[in-house]
């Protein structure tokens, strides 16, 4: 697999769980992208990419990330799916500034997405991301 191919794969893989750090990374990367030509561009987007595997969420980036992907379901979601997706993240309050992946509140938002949502109203793209997984 050629390099740009490969950035673009873990980006896709990526974009959420670097969204739920921090909106400027993201923006960063994503603005990287598209200004990108050459292989050592892609090489540049692939070290960014695996440094912030070890940066943690931020309560607002993380918050920010949730109701991004609601997007994927709010058309679709029932009532019901909605009140719970929503009192879920309500939880997601009393987050620190910044924790790591596991922290109760958050993973129980996630498991929900995960487990409820993405099997009731199937999202191929949201699938593969790394924050579900």
């Amino acid at each position: 697999m050629d390099t740009r191919k490969k950035a673009e794969k873990q980006w896709a893989q990526q974009k959420y769980e670097v969204m739920a750090k921090s909106y400027r990374f993201y923006s960063s990367i994503r603005d990287r992208f598209r200004e990108a030509k050459e292989e050592k561009d892609y090489l540049t987007i692939l070290e960014e990419l695996k440094e912030l595997e070890q940066v943690p969420y931020t309560k607002k980036g993380f918050n920010n990330t949730a109701q991004h992907v609601w997007g994927y379901f709010k058309k679709v979601a029932t009532q019901e799916e909605k009140d719970e997706f929503f009192e879920r993240l309500e939880n997601c309050s009393s987050l620190p500034d910044q924790f790591d992946k596991g922290e109760p509140a958050a993973e129980h938002l996630l498991s929900y997405i995960k487990e409820t949502l993405l099997i009731s109203h199937p999202q191929p793209y949201l699938n593969q991301s790394s924050i579900l997984k």
